[in-house]
């Protein structure tokens, strides 16, 4: 009971985030394709590609390549390290390399029928290496995320819903709380190996200069490679 309250909560929060007059409204589409396979029983690494277009899906926003790898602590709980390469369109039309640095720890527990799972991360930004004269100041956020989904068909289908804070922490300045995303999906097993993940989801800024709420639409592909 106590789960399925928390899951009408995220629908509720959905619809008390709808934008306000005034706000920088944008319709988004990101699309992924990756792959995972297992180095040791605990080990796994992973790759991933990702297009994000904005402006009513009618630019390219980014490109980002990530490189992850994380390791099993114990049941449940799981650190792990990304990479990530970006392609960033700037405001004046080019594009510029970005470089991401990123660790974590997910812990995931069984409820009954319910899945319940809370993602902290600490990330690091930069700009393309030797660019600029303040390259090697990177800009740092921490990252909180809660996840709650519900298996079903056998696990085949799994619907979820997840909420995450974005943490900012300026060098010299107050850390503030700078976006939150809201997101309704379904992880889709297509056949043992193969996943797909489709999503709606709110990405929202607040605390900032002309704010934008973002509408994504999002598809993701895996497949784990099972050597």
């Amino acid at each position: 009971m106590r789960q399925r309250r928390l899951f009408y909560l995220f629908i509720l929060l959905m619809i008390a985030s709808m934008p306000v007059a005034g706000q920088y409204q944008d319709l988004q589409l990101w699309s992924s394709v990756g792959i995972r396979t297992n180095i040791t029983p605990k080990l796994r690494i992973g790759i991933e590609e990702e297009a994000r277009f904005f402006e009513n899906i009618s630019l390219l926003d980014k490109l980002n390549s990530d490189l992850t790898v994380d390791y099993e602590l114990f049941d449940g709980v799981r650190v792990g390290l990304l990479y990530r390469l970006i392609v960033n369109r700037e405001k004046d039309g080019d594009y510029e390399l970005k470089h991401r640095f990123s660790a974590s720890l997910a812990a995931e527990k069984q409820k009954g029928p319910w899945k319940l799972g809370v993602n902290l991360k600490f990330q690091k930004t930069y700009d393309e290496f030797f660019h600029s004269d303040d390259w090697y100041l990177p800009k740092n956020y921490l990252r909180v995320e809660g996840e709650i989904s519900r298996p079903l068909n056998m696990n085949r289908a799994e619907p979820y819903a997840t909420l995450e804070w974005w943490y900012y922490l300026p060098q010299g300045q107050q850390a503030f709380f700078d976006q939150y995303r809201l997101t309704l999906g379904v992880k889709h097993k297509l056949a043992k190996d193969h996943r797909i993940n489709v999503y709606y989801r709110i990405q929202q800024e607040i605390q900032v200069e002309d704010p934008l709420f973002a509408h994504v639409l999002g598809i993701g592909y895996l497949f784990t490679w099972r050597r």
